[in-house]
Protein backbone atom coordinates (compact mmCIF):
# COMPACT_ATOMS: atom_id res chain seq x y z
CA UNK A 1 0.00 0.00 0.00
CA UNK A 2 1.54 2.95 -0.92
CA UNK A 3 1.86 6.92 1.09
CA UNK A 4 -1.32 8.05 -0.93
CA UNK A 5 -3.80 5.52 -0.27
CA UNK A 6 -3.07 5.40 3.24
CA UNK A 7 -3.43 9.04 3.57
CA UNK A 8 -6.54 8.57 1.92
CA UNK A 9 -8.03 5.75 4.25
CA UNK A 10 -6.58 8.25 7.54
CA UNK A 11 -8.62 11.06 6.02
CA UNK A 12 -12.03 8.86 5.98
CA UNK A 13 -11.61 7.59 9.04
CA UNK A 14 -10.78 10.77 10.51
CA UNK A 15 -14.09 11.82 8.55
CA UNK A 16 -16.57 8.78 9.92
CA UNK A 17 -15.31 10.13 13.49
CA UNK A 18 -16.37 13.47 13.26
CA UNK A 19 -19.76 12.89 11.85
CA UNK A 20 -20.48 10.46 14.80
CA UNK A 21 -19.42 12.90 17.40
CA UNK A 22 -21.59 15.45 15.69
CA UNK A 23 -24.35 13.55 16.34
CA UNK A 24 -23.98 12.20 19.57
CA UNK A 25 -23.76 15.64 20.51
CA UNK A 26 -26.43 17.05 18.69
CA UNK A 27 -28.72 13.96 20.13
CA UNK A 28 -27.53 15.36 24.12
CA UNK A 29 -28.30 18.67 23.58
CA UNK A 30 -31.65 18.04 21.53
CA UNK A 31 -35.24 18.59 23.24
CA UNK A 32 -36.47 16.17 21.63
CA UNK A 33 -33.84 13.56 22.40
CA UNK A 34 -34.88 14.12 25.58
CA UNK A 35 -38.79 13.65 25.20
CA UNK A 36 -37.79 10.09 23.30
CA UNK A 37 -35.64 9.40 26.42
CA UNK A 38 -38.60 9.67 28.55
CA UNK A 39 -40.38 7.50 26.78
CA UNK A 40 -38.73 5.17 26.48
CA UNK A 41 -39.48 4.45 30.48
CA UNK A 42 -42.98 2.05 30.68
CA UNK A 43 -46.04 4.13 30.99
CA UNK A 44 -47.48 1.90 34.15
CA UNK A 45 -44.21 2.77 35.98
CA UNK A 46 -44.45 6.72 36.15
CA UNK A 47 -46.91 7.19 38.67
CA UNK A 48 -45.82 4.23 40.96
CA UNK A 49 -44.24 4.51 44.20
CA UNK A 50 -41.37 3.24 46.65
CA UNK A 51 -40.62 3.67 50.01
CA UNK A 52 -37.40 5.37 50.86
CA UNK A 53 -35.75 4.73 54.91
CA UNK A 54 -34.21 8.15 55.64
CA UNK A 55 -31.13 7.65 58.07
CA UNK A 56 -32.81 8.32 61.08
CA UNK A 57 -34.97 4.87 61.04
CA UNK A 58 -38.28 6.81 59.76
CA UNK A 59 -39.97 6.55 56.29
CA UNK A 60 -40.94 8.66 52.59
CA UNK A 61 -41.85 8.01 49.49
CA UNK A 62 -40.40 8.55 45.95
CA UNK A 63 -42.00 8.35 42.43
CA UNK A 64 -40.61 5.80 39.99
CA UNK A 65 -38.67 8.94 38.77
CA UNK A 66 -37.00 9.59 41.92
CA UNK A 67 -38.35 12.66 43.06
CA UNK A 68 -39.54 12.68 46.64
CA UNK A 69 -43.21 12.83 47.36
CA UNK A 70 -43.12 12.21 50.89
CA UNK A 71 -39.94 13.01 53.16
CA UNK A 72 -38.91 10.10 55.45
CA UNK A 73 -40.49 11.68 58.62
CA UNK A 74 -43.52 8.77 59.48
CA UNK A 75 -42.34 6.20 61.90
CA UNK A 76 -44.48 3.70 59.54
CA UNK A 77 -45.50 3.48 55.95
CA UNK A 78 -46.77 1.02 53.67
CA UNK A 79 -48.36 1.49 50.03
CA UNK A 80 -52.18 0.71 49.66
CA UNK A 81 -51.98 1.93 45.60
CA UNK A 82 -50.18 4.45 43.45
CA UNK A 83 -52.32 7.37 45.32
CA UNK A 84 -52.78 6.03 48.96
CA UNK A 85 -50.46 4.94 51.70
CA UNK A 86 -50.74 3.64 54.97
CA UNK A 87 -48.84 5.55 57.98
CA UNK A 88 -48.44 5.41 61.42
CA UNK A 89 -46.65 8.94 63.01
CA UNK A 90 -43.73 7.41 65.18
CA UNK A 91 -42.38 4.04 65.59
CA UNK A 92 -44.48 2.84 68.12
CA UNK A 93 -46.88 -0.10 67.46
CA UNK A 94 -49.09 1.05 70.17
CA UNK A 95 -49.68 4.15 68.15
CA UNK A 96 -52.99 4.46 65.38
CA UNK A 97 -52.72 4.38 62.28
CA UNK A 98 -54.28 6.17 58.89
CA UNK A 99 -54.22 7.12 55.63
CA UNK A 100 -52.33 9.57 53.44
CA UNK A 101 -52.43 10.89 49.38
CA UNK A 102 -48.84 10.45 47.87
CA UNK A 103 -48.84 14.34 47.98
CA UNK A 104 -48.70 14.20 52.34
CA UNK A 105 -52.02 14.91 52.61
CA UNK A 106 -54.02 13.19 55.41
CA UNK A 107 -56.73 11.08 53.84
CA UNK A 108 -57.59 9.15 56.77
CA UNK A 109 -57.55 10.31 60.55
CA UNK A 110 -55.12 8.07 62.79
CA UNK A 111 -57.88 6.03 63.80
CA UNK A 112 -56.77 2.42 63.32
CA UNK A 113 -55.17 -0.30 64.71
CA UNK A 114 -54.24 -2.17 61.67
CA UNK A 115 -55.38 -1.78 57.58
CA UNK A 116 -54.78 -4.70 55.82
CA UNK A 117 -55.81 -6.38 52.17
CA UNK A 118 -58.35 -8.91 52.66
CA UNK A 119 -57.66 -11.45 50.14
CA UNK A 120 -54.11 -11.32 48.37
CA UNK A 121 -56.35 -11.57 45.11
CA UNK A 122 -58.15 -8.72 45.66
CA UNK A 123 -56.31 -5.79 45.90
CA UNK A 124 -59.63 -2.99 46.24
CA UNK A 125 -60.91 -4.27 49.08
CA UNK A 126 -58.73 -3.56 52.55
CA UNK A 127 -60.02 -3.89 56.24
CA UNK A 128 -59.64 -1.65 58.85
CA UNK A 129 -59.82 -2.26 62.58
CA UNK A 130 -60.71 0.03 65.14
CA UNK A 131 -61.85 -0.65 68.82
CA UNK A 132 -64.61 1.50 70.77
CA UNK A 133 -65.86 0.97 74.28
CA UNK A 134 -63.04 -1.64 74.42
CA UNK A 135 -64.67 -3.65 71.34
CA UNK A 136 -63.04 -4.17 67.65
CA UNK A 137 -64.97 -3.14 64.57
CA UNK A 138 -63.87 -3.24 61.07
CA UNK A 139 -64.35 -0.58 57.64
CA UNK A 140 -64.08 -1.70 54.88
CA UNK A 141 -61.87 0.22 52.12
CA UNK A 142 -61.20 0.86 48.61
CA UNK A 143 -57.47 1.18 47.67
CA UNK A 144 -58.15 4.89 46.26
CA UNK A 145 -58.82 5.47 50.60
CA UNK A 146 -62.54 5.53 49.95
CA UNK A 147 -64.82 3.60 52.35
CA UNK A 148 -67.26 0.36 50.73
CA UNK A 149 -70.02 1.42 53.20
CA UNK A 150 -70.30 3.93 56.50
CA UNK A 151 -71.25 0.85 58.43
CA UNK A 152 -69.05 -0.97 61.17
CA UNK A 153 -68.87 -4.48 61.65
CA UNK A 154 -68.46 -6.98 64.68
CA UNK A 155 -66.91 -9.92 62.71
CA UNK A 156 -65.63 -10.90 59.20
CA UNK A 157 -64.36 -14.08 57.71
CA UNK A 158 -62.65 -14.96 54.10
CA UNK A 159 -63.11 -18.06 53.04
CA UNK A 160 -62.53 -20.24 49.77
CA UNK A 161 -63.22 -16.41 47.61
CA UNK A 162 -66.35 -15.80 49.78
CA UNK A 163 -66.97 -12.85 52.63
CA UNK A 164 -69.02 -13.04 55.50
CA UNK A 165 -69.75 -9.34 57.56
CA UNK A 166 -71.72 -9.74 60.76
CA UNK A 167 -72.84 -7.07 63.38
CA UNK A 168 -75.80 -7.85 66.14
CA UNK A 169 -78.14 -8.84 64.02
CA UNK A 170 -76.99 -8.22 60.52
CA UNK A 171 -75.10 -10.98 58.28
CA UNK A 172 -74.51 -10.54 54.59
CA UNK A 173 -72.11 -12.86 52.83
CA UNK A 174 -70.61 -12.46 49.18
CA UNK A 175 -68.13 -12.72 45.92
CA UNK A 176 -65.53 -10.85 45.68
CA UNK A 177 -64.87 -9.05 42.21
CA UNK A 178 -62.73 -6.44 40.87
CA UNK A 179 -63.93 -3.19 42.81
CA UNK A 180 -67.18 -4.44 44.10
CA UNK A 181 -69.00 -7.69 46.31
CA UNK A 182 -71.52 -9.86 44.71
CA UNK A 183 -74.07 -10.44 47.45
CA UNK A 184 -75.26 -14.00 47.57
CA UNK A 185 -76.93 -13.43 51.21
CA UNK A 186 -78.42 -10.74 52.82
CA UNK A 187 -80.34 -10.39 56.79
CA UNK A 188 -80.82 -7.31 58.47
CA UNK A 189 -83.14 -6.63 61.02
CA UNK A 190 -83.72 -3.01 62.24
CA UNK A 191 -85.54 -2.55 65.77
CA UNK A 192 -89.09 -1.31 65.91
CA UNK A 193 -89.59 -0.82 69.74
CA UNK A 194 -89.07 -4.37 71.24
CA UNK A 195 -89.97 -6.53 67.90
CA UNK A 196 -88.01 -5.76 64.50
CA UNK A 197 -88.32 -5.19 60.91
CA UNK A 198 -86.49 -7.96 59.34
CA UNK A 199 -84.56 -8.22 55.29
CA UNK A 200 -83.78 -11.77 54.69
CA UNK A 201 -82.92 -11.35 50.96
CA UNK A 202 -80.81 -14.68 48.77
CA UNK A 203 -78.41 -14.17 46.31
CA UNK A 204 -81.29 -14.76 43.04
CA UNK A 205 -83.73 -11.83 45.08
CA UNK A 206 -80.62 -9.59 45.31
CA UNK A 207 -79.74 -9.87 41.93
CA UNK A 208 -82.90 -7.95 41.00
CA UNK A 209 -82.24 -5.30 44.02
CA UNK A 210 -80.50 -1.99 44.28
CA UNK A 211 -77.26 -1.43 45.93
CA UNK A 212 -75.86 -2.75 48.86
CA UNK A 213 -76.40 1.31 50.67
CA UNK A 214 -79.69 1.62 48.98
CA UNK A 215 -80.76 -1.47 50.57
CA UNK A 216 -79.48 -0.51 53.88
CA UNK A 217 -80.75 2.94 53.43
CA UNK A 218 -84.73 1.47 52.74
CA UNK A 219 -84.45 -0.81 55.97
CA UNK A 220 -83.70 2.25 58.12
CA UNK A 221 -85.90 4.27 56.69
CA UNK A 222 -88.93 1.24 56.44
CA UNK A 223 -88.37 0.52 60.22
CA UNK A 224 -88.42 4.42 61.31
CA UNK A 225 -91.93 4.81 59.46
CA UNK A 226 -92.69 1.32 61.61
CA UNK A 227 -91.92 3.30 64.80
CA UNK A 228 -94.09 5.83 63.87
CA UNK A 229 -97.12 4.11 63.17
CA UNK A 230 -96.65 1.37 65.93
CA UNK A 231 -94.28 3.00 68.97
CA UNK A 232 -93.86 6.88 68.94
CA UNK A 233 -96.78 8.19 67.14
CA UNK A 234 -94.06 10.96 66.28
CA UNK A 235 -94.91 11.64 62.08
CA UNK A 236 -92.40 12.14 59.82
CA UNK A 237 -90.41 15.49 59.65
CA UNK A 238 -92.15 17.57 57.29
CA UNK A 239 -88.77 17.81 55.03
CA UNK A 240 -89.45 13.74 54.73
CA UNK A 241 -92.75 14.09 53.34
CA UNK A 242 -94.49 14.16 49.96
CA UNK A 243 -96.72 17.49 49.91
CA UNK A 244 -99.11 15.86 47.72
CA UNK A 245 -99.30 12.76 49.42
CA UNK A 246 -98.92 13.56 52.90
CA UNK A 247 -102.55 12.55 53.80
CA UNK A 248 -101.85 9.04 52.48
CA UNK A 249 -98.85 8.75 54.68
CA UNK A 250 -99.68 10.50 58.01
CA UNK A 251 -102.40 8.12 58.96
CA UNK A 252 -100.78 7.32 62.54
CA UNK A 253 -103.89 7.73 64.14
CA UNK A 254 -105.58 4.54 62.58
CA UNK A 255 -102.89 2.32 64.85
CA UNK A 256 -103.50 4.27 67.71
CA UNK A 257 -104.69 1.04 69.87
CA UNK A 258 -102.65 -1.23 67.82
CA UNK A 259 -99.25 -3.30 68.90
CA UNK A 260 -96.48 -4.65 66.14
CA UNK A 261 -96.00 -8.33 66.45
CA UNK A 262 -93.73 -8.87 63.26
CA UNK A 263 -92.85 -7.30 60.34
CA UNK A 264 -90.44 -8.51 57.60
CA UNK A 265 -89.61 -6.48 53.76
CA UNK A 266 -90.71 -9.55 51.16
CA UNK A 267 -90.25 -6.94 48.12
CA UNK A 268 -88.74 -4.05 46.88
CA UNK A 269 -88.97 -2.73 43.22
CA UNK A 270 -87.26 -0.13 41.82
CA UNK A 271 -90.14 2.24 40.33
CA UNK A 272 -89.88 3.90 36.72
CA UNK A 273 -89.75 7.72 37.08
CA UNK A 274 -88.64 10.57 35.06
CA UNK A 275 -86.80 12.43 38.11
CA UNK A 276 -85.27 11.04 41.23
CA UNK A 277 -85.16 7.67 42.14
CA UNK A 278 -88.24 5.86 43.66
CA UNK A 279 -88.86 2.44 45.41
CA UNK A 280 -92.34 0.71 46.21
CA UNK A 281 -91.19 -1.56 49.46
CA UNK A 282 -93.50 -4.49 50.69
CA UNK A 283 -93.98 -5.63 54.24
CA UNK A 284 -95.20 -8.61 55.39
CA UNK A 285 -96.78 -6.86 59.28
CA UNK A 286 -98.67 -8.74 61.81
CA UNK A 287 -99.83 -6.30 64.55
CA UNK A 288 -103.05 -6.93 66.99
CA UNK A 289 -105.45 -4.37 67.76
CA UNK A 290 -105.98 -3.30 71.53
CA UNK A 291 -108.54 -2.56 73.96
CA UNK A 292 -108.03 0.70 74.62
CA UNK A 293 -110.61 1.60 76.94
CA UNK A 294 -110.88 4.85 75.76
CA UNK A 295 -114.17 4.15 72.81
CA UNK A 296 -111.90 2.27 70.93
CA UNK A 297 -115.25 -0.09 70.26
CA UNK A 298 -117.10 3.19 68.99
CA UNK A 299 -114.22 3.73 65.79
CA UNK A 300 -115.97 2.46 62.62
CA UNK A 301 -112.85 -0.45 62.41
CA UNK A 302 -114.33 -2.17 65.08
CA UNK A 303 -117.48 -2.33 64.61
CA UNK A 304 -117.36 -5.74 64.62
CA UNK A 305 -119.81 -6.82 67.33
CA UNK A 306 -118.44 -10.70 67.12
CA UNK A 307 -114.22 -8.38 67.93
CA UNK A 308 -116.09 -7.17 71.16
CA UNK A 309 -116.80 -10.46 72.26
CA UNK A 310 -113.59 -11.74 71.61
CA UNK A 311 -111.34 -9.30 73.37
CA UNK A 312 -112.74 -10.26 76.74
CA UNK A 313 -111.56 -13.69 76.66
CA UNK A 314 -107.70 -12.82 74.83
CA UNK A 315 -105.58 -10.32 77.10
CA UNK A 316 -107.94 -7.34 75.59
CA UNK A 317 -106.49 -8.49 71.78
CA UNK A 318 -109.84 -7.45 70.13
CA UNK A 319 -108.17 -9.08 66.58
CA UNK A 320 -104.51 -10.03 65.45
CA UNK A 321 -104.27 -8.74 61.64
CA UNK A 322 -101.72 -9.70 59.22
CA UNK A 323 -101.40 -7.68 56.32
CA UNK A 324 -99.54 -6.41 53.38
CA UNK A 325 -98.05 -2.93 54.04
CA UNK A 326 -97.04 -0.71 50.53
CA UNK A 327 -94.29 2.31 51.13
CA UNK A 328 -93.38 3.95 48.63
CA UNK A 329 -89.72 5.97 48.93
CA UNK A 330 -88.50 8.16 47.29
CA UNK A 331 -84.68 10.09 46.97
CA UNK A 332 -84.79 13.94 47.54
CA UNK A 333 -82.37 16.35 46.17
CA UNK A 334 -80.34 16.19 48.99
CA UNK A 335 -79.81 12.40 48.79
CA UNK A 336 -82.19 11.37 51.64
CA UNK A 337 -85.23 9.17 51.17
CA UNK A 338 -88.75 11.06 51.70
CA UNK A 339 -91.91 9.10 52.22
CA UNK A 340 -94.12 9.82 48.80
CA UNK A 341 -97.06 7.10 49.56
CA UNK A 342 -98.27 4.29 52.08
CA UNK A 343 -101.48 2.02 52.04
CA UNK A 344 -102.32 -1.02 54.47
CA UNK A 345 -103.85 -3.65 52.28
CA UNK A 346 -106.14 -4.90 54.55
CA UNK A 347 -107.62 -1.71 55.76
CA UNK A 348 -107.89 -0.52 52.09
CA UNK A 349 -109.59 -3.70 51.35
CA UNK A 350 -112.29 -2.82 53.84
CA UNK A 351 -112.66 0.26 52.90
CA UNK A 352 -110.98 2.28 55.85
CA UNK A 353 -108.26 3.76 53.37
Amino acid sequence: MNSRTKLLIFALLAAVLFLSTAIISFRLASPAGEQLEQETQPAENRNAVSLIEGSDGLWGAVNANGRVLIEPIWGYLRIMSDSVLIARPSESKSDQIGLLRTNGEQLVPFIYQSIVPVAASNSDLWLAAFTENNKIYYHLYHADGTRWSDKAWDSYSYEEGMLTLESGKCRRKGKLHDQQIEWTEWHTAYPVGLHMLTMDLDEIELKNMPSAEILSDIGETAAAYLRYLFVTKQQPDDTLLSPENSHEICVGSRYESCRLVSADISRIKTLETEGLPSYLVQIQVKYQIMDSKNDLLEKPFYEDRKLQEKYQNQGGILETVQTSMLLTLTRNASGALTYSGFRDSQMYATGIA
